[in-house]
C-alpha cells in the first residue's frame, strides 16, 4: 500500500484545484461506489474514479469481453477478449494496476430483484453503466427505497444523456413517466455507437460523482443531452418530484417486489438469457465432461463454459445463468437448455 506521503503527491494536482481541495480528496478516499454495467460508459466512469482516488469500487456486470467491445470499452484488451474474461474480472485486474490503493470487488452478476439488495448494500452512490432499461428502472426503485443517490448515463449512436438522481428530488419515473416495451427501442447492438461519445458522457458522469462524493461543488441539476456528431448540446431542467409518481410519490416498487422473468431476450443480440428460478450452482467441470461425451467442443475458463450444438451457442455461468446465442425465440432457447444443460 503506498504511503500517505506518496498518496498526497499523487493527488497534488487535484487538491490544488480549489473546487476540490484536500478536504474533498479525503472524502473521495472514504467513498464507496457501485458501478452497474462495465461496458462502454461503465468502464469510462470506473477509469475516471480510479484515477481520481475513490477508496472503494464495486463492479457489477453479467457479460464477458468480446472483440466488438474494444473500440469503445476503454478498460479492455485483445487478450481479455481472447480469454473470454468476464468484464468485471478483466476490469479489476487492470484497475489494480492503475490504483492499487482502491479496494475493488468484482461481481460477475446479473442484477435483478433477487440479487440487488446484496449487490448494492453499503454504497454511497450507484452509477448506471447498463444498456438495459429494466435494470435501470430497478436501480431507480432500489435507490429511491434506500435513499441512495444514483447517476444515469446512456449513449446511442452519436447521442448521449446523463442526469443525477438524489433522495427527495425527482426520480427517473418522474421524468420518464411511461416506459417503452422491452425490445421496442434501438440499442447499441442495433443502432451502433461512436466511441468518443461514450468518453464524453462517462467522464461527465464521473465528474458529477466526484462532486457528490466529495461534497464540493454544485452538482448538475438538469438532464444533460448531447448529439456530439452534430455538435448539439441541451439542458432540460429537472421537474419537482411528482406526487403521483408510482415510485417516489406512491412508493410502489413493482420490480423490487416481484421476481423477474427467468427467460429474457437480450435486445439486439439474437440471444436469450435463462436464469434459474431458484438459487443454484452449476458444476462447470461436470457439465464439460457430459458435453465431451457427446463429442461437443467445449471452451472452459474459471468463470464460464461455452459450447455449440444444434446451430446454437451457449455460455454457462457457475450461478446457473445461461445465455443461448443464435435465437431470439425463448421456446427454442429453453428446449436447447433442457436438452444439454438441465439434464
Amino acid at each position: 500500500m503506498p504511503s500517505s506521503g506518496i498518496q498526497s503527491a499523487r493527488y497534488s494536482r487535484q487538491t490544488r484545484f480549489a473546487g476540490l481541495g484536500q478536504t474533498g480528496q479525503e472524502r473521495l478516499a472514504k467513498a464507496r461506489v457501485a458501478i452497474v454495467g462495465l461496458g462502454a460508459t461503465g468502464s469510462t466512469i470506473a477509469h475516471g474514479l480510479l484515477r481520481a482516488g475513490i477508496g472503494y469500487l464495486r463492479l457489477i456486470d453479467r457479460d464477458w469481453v468480446e472483440t466488438h467491445n474494444l473500440p469503445r470499452q476503454s478498460f479492455y484488451t485483445e487478450a481479455d477478449a481472447e480469454q473470454l474474461q468476464p468484464k468485471v474480472v478483466a476490469a479489476k485486474a487492470h484497475a489494480q494496476q492503475i490504483n492499487s490503493a482502491c479496494a475493488i470487488d468484482a461481481l460477475v452478476l446479473d442484477l435483478h430483484a433477487g440479487t440487488i439488495d446484496q449487490a448494492l448494500a453499503g454504497v454511497d452512490l450507484v452509477l448506471d453503466g447498463t444498456d438495459s432499461l429494466e435494470t435501470r428502472l430497478l436501480i431507480n426503485e432500489w435507490c429511491v427505497r434506500e435513499q441512495v443517490p444514483w447517476i444515469y448515463s446512456g449513449v446511442l449512436g452519436g447521442h448521449g444523456m446523463t442526469a443525477n438522481f438524489r433522495p427527495q428530488q425527482a426520480c427517473w419515473r418522474c421524468i420518464f413517466a411511461t416506459s417503452p416495451e422491452p425490445g421496442s427501442m434501438p440499442t447499441c447492438e442495433t443502432a451502433g455507437v461512436v466511441g468518443p461519445v461514450v468518453g464524453v458522457i462517462g467522464n461527465l458522469a464521473a465528474t458529477e460523482a466526484l462532486k457528490l462524493l466529495s461534497g464540493q461543488g454544485q452538482a448538475n441539476p438538469d438532464l444533460f443531452m448531447l448529439d456530439l456528431w452534430a455538435w448539439q448540446f441541451e439542458h432540460v431542467p429537472m421537474p419537482a418530484p411528482r406526487p403521483d409518481c408510482p415510485v417516489c410519490g406512491l412508493r410502489h416498487f413493482d420490480l423490487l417486489d416481484h421476481a423477474s422473468e427467468p427467460t429474457i431476450s437480450l435486445c439486439g443480440r439474437n440471444a436469450i438469457q435463462i436464469r434459474p428460478q431458484q438459487p443454484t450452482t452449476i458444476g462447470l467441470a461436470r457439465l464439460a465432461q457430459h458435453l465431451y461425451q457427446a463429442d461437443l467442443r467445449v471452451v472452459q475458463t474459471d468463470y464460464l463454459l461455452r459450447f455449440a450444438a444444434d446451430s446454437l451457442q451457449a455460455t454457462v455461468f457457475p450461478d446457473g445463468r445461461v445465455i443461448v446465442s443464435g435465437t431470439d425465440d425463448p421456446a427454442v432457447a429453453r428446449g436447447f437448455y433442457n436438452r444439454w444443460i438441465n439434464h
